[in-house]
């Protein structure tokens, strides 16, 4: 009789305590950060991103799609936002952009790192990849690591301003000096096409996706690059910003819990199963 009025017990408070909980994420629900109501009384977001598929693409006609606004759109339009009005800022400038609140967020595949977090804030990951090289067919300088670029002063690699990638060669022992920086995609591969640089290094899904644009038989893929982990990006906000995010966070996890998630990325070669095994402060132990 007694293991039974236990079990009662038990089961009164578990439910006592569920209860207890929807009330909390009841009143928790309704109560929005000034930055939400400031946005969804003006209707859009201002949001940074980059001109790198399938991260984000900029079409022809100025619209701004990919992997990672698709994603803050799904994102913002459950949280009562519905238009995302994009602002393409190279990557070196996001984080002064997101600092001086010329924009309310970044989302563009920009990747979660902690020397980044000590100045802007993330959400949790919502795009995972490896890294890439480009190089010449057949890959003459046998080039899989940075460490094998650091081993050659000669060599000269390309990469943009500000990315992990940059962080990545010059952690690895790569010189400044044989860092030529590309003001886009496009432009560094021609650098590569030209013999003015050794390697070009990216993410993987962006490499692959501008080779294959590229068309060129005279370049090749080298992914992923050894010795590197694998990069996850999240949307980026001032760190004044803390209530929003957390919003922002329990949007994206229900979108990641109904499918719509997995929907977004995975045409775009994205794993959501990837993306599930990493959270913000893995990548960001010390992050807020």
């Amino acid at each position: 009789m007694l293991n039974i009025d236990n079990k009662m017990n038990n089961c009164v408070l578990g439910t006592l305590v569920f209860l207890g909980m929807l009330c909390v994420s009841a009143n928790t629900s309704f109560a929005e950060s000034e930055t939400l109501k400031r946005l969804r009384k003006q209707g859009y977001a201002k949001v940074a991103v980059a001109n790198e598929p399938p991260y984000s693409d900029i079409k022809s006609d100025g619209y701004v799609s990919g992997a990672a606004p698709e994603v803050t759109r799904a994102v913002l339009k459950k949280l009562g936002v519905n238009e995302l009005r994009a602002q393409v800022i190279m990557y070196g400038a996001m984080i002064p952009a997101l600092q001086a609140k010329r924009v309310d967020m970044s989302t563009s595949g920009l990747y979660i790192k902690p020397d980044r977090c000590k100045s802007i804030i993330y959400s949790e990951p919502d795009l995972c990849g490896a890294e890439a090289f480009a190089v010449p067919k057949g890959n003459p300088k046998n080039l899989a690591t940075y460490e094998d670029i650091a081993a050659n002063p000669s060599l000269k690699m390309t990469t943009c301003a500000g990315c992990a990638e940059e962080k990545y060669a010059l952690e690895r022992g790569v010189k400044k000096s044989q860092i030529i920086y590309f003001t886009d995609p496009p432009s560094g591969i021609k650098m590569l096409q030209q013999g003015r640089v050794d390697v070009f290094a990216l993410s993987g899904l962006g490499t692959q996706d501008l080779l294959k644009k590229t068309k060129d038989p005279n370049l090749e893929l080298v992914m992923p690059v050894t010795g590197v982990p694998m990069g996850c990006a999240g949307t980026a906000f001032n760190m004044d910003d803390k209530e929003f995010r957390a919003e922002y966070n329990m949007a994206l996890a229900a979108i990641k819990a109904n499918g719509e998630f997995a929907a977004i990325i995975e045409p775009y070669g994205f794993s959501a199963e990837a993306t599930a095994t990493k959270s913000y402060l893995s990548q960001c132990p010390d992050g807020k």
